[in-house]
Order: structure tokens, then sequence, then C-alpha cells
């Protein structure tokens, strides 16, 4: 049995029934390609899921992780490692805010999302039994738990970091997702629930309208919100609407949390996305690429936040929480995003992006909008460019539609994996892509948006 065959039969493919799990047998990867055993190169437009943002095999990392296991692997949180110590450092000096944060590091994106949801119902819990408060301010049962979140927003598979996405993987669960969830309209320019809405003042102007509807500072305890939303449109918030969720926060006194398991680690031209916005979250998500070639994230905790654990339990834990290799593979992974100054080069070759794909959108009706921010874009598809009228509607997320037609002749005939579960072409390459990779790429789009552009109406 090849193992191809072998993998088919003994392990669960995520998000996917198993009755066509063909998974491609690797025989190996380097920079922006994967090569099959096969014989076949394929680029990998996804990096793999947004982990492998500085490519495969970087050669600076695999040393580091090759020296780090001769000496240590993994210790509990009872001892110390230098590469853990040193990465929660370096992260509290990277992130925006003052250095003088603590951090919690688990193994997935969905594990800090669910610290940061404990972190922020307790500092609430703690300031309204602890803290002097107004003999007015009302009354509230328990104390503050609601969360804020958006319905085109995605955080994660575990409970609590499911009952916050929006995204329809949620539906899985549903009805025992957890109580205390509110969704609300997304800052959506081109597809705007509020109407017009360029700066996205409407949206946020809504999310106070929320607060103050679900009981405002005596049942809400914080607003989570993706800079850039990932798996569900690509959509960079307009910075008026950013700016303006971080005020509805200082005005009710709730925690801003920044899920940035997709876009940090350089993804969108800075170190973090919220940098775009010269704003500081209270807590900061990450993951994903975060420890590169070893599973890793990230739960940062501002020192508003974190002071209130000095006395009481910090509830959440993990195994293998702060493990050294991971760390250490994270620590080489920023050294190389320096040394090889990936943030200048993403920007770059972004603006080069954008500029190759706004020549697709003049040629094919089926793109609607051209979206995105550094290298995490997105070709919008619709039927209609007049209506808008999408050409995979939310439903339509894990079945045969045009864009998981279109996802698979890419692979098939152009050799570029790219997912075909979303709400249009996904572009997300690794940071090292080239421009010569870009045209290669381009090139192949226009080559295959014949199949959306037979689904065009009108």
């Amino acid at each position: 049995m090849n193992i191809s065959s072998l993998q088919a039969k003994h392990m669960m493919q995520c998000w996917s029934s198993q009755k066509n799990y063909n998974p491609l047998p690797v025989f190996k990867t380097e920079g922006c390609w994967i090569f099959t055993e096969d014989g076949r190169k394929i680029f990998d437009l996804r990096s793999a899921h947004e982990c492998a943002n500085i490519g495969f095999n970087h050669p600076h990392v695999i040393q580091a992780m090759k020296e780090q296991m001769d000496s240590l692997i993994y210790v509990t949180d009872d001892f110390a490692s230098e590469s853990t110590a040193s990465l929660a450092k370096k992260l509290s000096e990277l992130t925006p805010g003052s250095p003088d944060k603590k951090v919690w590091f688990g193994q997935s994106g969905a594990s800090a999302v669910e610290a940061a949801i404990k972190a922020a119902r307790f500092w609430q819990y703690n300031r309204m039994f602890n803290e002097k408060l107004p003999e007015d301010r009302g009354v509230q049962y328990p104390y503050p738990y609601k969360i804020i979140s958006r319905y085109r927003s995605w955080h994660g598979s575990t409970a609590g970091a499911l009952s916050v996405s929006g995204d329809p993987r949620r539906w899985f669960t549903e009805p025992v997702t957890q109580p205390g969830v509110v969704f609300g309209p997304d800052a959506y320019p081109y597809r705007s629930p509020m109407g017009q809405d360029e700066d996205g003042i409407k949206a946020a102007e809504y999310l106070r309208y929320m607060v103050q509807m679900e009981g405002g500072s005596d049942f809400v305890a914080a607003i989570i919100v993706e800079p850039v939303v990932g798996s569900n449109g690509i959509i960079p918030a307009p910075e008026a609407y950013m700016k303006r969720v971080r005020e509805i926060c200082d005005d009710f006194g709730l925690l801003m949390i920044v899920d940035e398991t997709m876009t940090g680690m350089g993804r969108t031209g800075k170190f973090l996305a919220i940098e775009h916005y010269n704003i500081v979250p209270d807590i900061i998500i990450m993951g994903k690429a975060l420890g590169m070639y070893c599973p890793l994230s990230a739960c940062i905790l501002s020192d508003k936040v974190a002071r209130v654990f000095d006395e009481n339990i910090f509830g959440h834990g993990q195994s293998y929480s702060g493990h050294a290799l991971a760390c250490r593979a994270a620590l080489a992974s920023i050294e190389v995003l320096e040394q090889e100054r990936l943030l200048e080069h993403t920007r770059e070759m972004g603006n080069y992006l954008k500029l190759r794909l706004n020549e697709l959108r003049d040629k094919h009706p089926s793109v609607g909008e051209v979206r995105g921010i550094g290298l995490m874009w997105t070709l919008e598809l619709v039927k209609n460019r007049e209506t808008k009228e999408p050409i995979r509607s939310a439903g339509q997320k894990y079945s045969d539609n045009p864009v998981k037609l279109l996802a698979d002749y890419l692979l098939k005939e152009k050799n570029i994996y790219v997912p075909g579960d979303k709400f249009g072409l996904w572009i997300t390459p690794p940071l090292v892509v080239t421009k010569e990779e870009i045209d290669y790429l381009v090139k192949s789009f226009d080559e295959s948006l014949w199949i959306t552009d037979g689904y065009v109406e009108g």
C-alpha cells in the first residue's frame, strides 16, 4: 500500500467527508514549492495554511531547530528554557504597547483564543467584584461575560473559539456552542450590510449599539476582531473602523482582542496587521506561522490584563505549553524576517501582485473586486458585477461550486495548490515569493478564470 492510500485509510482529513480523500504523496518541499513522488512541482499558494510564511525548509530555521534538539526539546513550565523565555520577551517587545506584557504559549491559534476569552472574562470578573465601582452602575448578573464578534470571522475549532466564529463551520457544533456570544456586522466596504460604508463607521457604530443593547459594561467583556478578515474573504478593515472599535472598548471598559493567527509574522508587510492602524490592543493572539515548522501559538496579555493574575489563578493550560523546540523555531523565523528584510519584500511584492491582479479584473467579468494587503489577497468572484451576487454562497462551503472547480483545475492543470472552500481565489504565497513566480501565478490565473467567467449572468 502506498503512502497516499495508507494515510487515506487511517487518517481523518479536516473539514471533509472521508470517502474521496486522496492526498498527494510528497517527496520534499523547498521555498514556495511542493515536490510530489510522481514528479510534479506544485506551487503552494496558501503557504501550508499560512503556517510557512518564510517558505519551506529555510536553512536558518532548520539549523536552529537541530541545535535546540541537541540540548533541550521540552520541559514543563515549572522549569525555564532559554528559547521559551527569550521568545516571550521578544513578542512582548515586538507587539504594540508597553513591553511589560506576559505571554501564554499553546500549540494552535484556537487554544490561544480560548486563553484570550478566559482572560477577558476573568479580568472583568475581577473588576466587578474586587475593584471599587460607582454605586449607580446598575444590577448585573453575574459579571461581564459576553463576547462580541463579527459574522465574517474564524477563530478556531475548539468550543470557545468556534463559538466566537461567524464562519459556517460553527454550524457543525450548534446548538451546543458556548453562550454569551453575539455577532455583529462586518467592516466590508465592497458588500457592506450597512449600505454605503467605505470607512466602516456605520458598522462600528452598530457595534456600539450592540454593546448598549447587550447590557453595556455590566454584561459585555470584550470585542474580538481580525484586523484583516481571513477565511471569510481577506477583508482589510478600514482604518477609521478599527480606531472606532478601540474607542468603543475604551468608552465601555471592554477589552479589545485582536486575532493575528493568520496575519501575524509579516503576512501583511508589518510584523502584525494591527500595526497598520496604530492601535494598542489589550490581548493579541498569534499562531500558524509563529512556530513556522512547529505547532505554536501565543496569547499575549497587556500588563493591564496580566496583572490580575498576579494573585489569581490563570485558568488555562495545555501540555507542551512553551515548547522549547517550537520557541527556538519561532525565534529563528523572526531572525529571518529581520535579517532578510522580508517585511519590506512583502510590501514590495504585495504592491506588484496588486497591479498584476487588477489586470485580471479588467479582463475577467467574474472578478468583482481585487482586495488585500501585503501578500494576503483575494479575487472576489461574482456572477454579476452590478448586483455583486457572489459566485459561491456561504452555504456552499463544502459542496461543489465554481470556486472549487477553479481550485481543482489550478491544481490539476497548472500545478498551483489553492483552497476551494473560499469566496474567491485565495492568494497567500510564502513571503519569499519572487516577481517571476508572481508572473507565473497571474498567467495561470488568466488561463483558468474562464471557468468562473462561464457563470457570469447578464
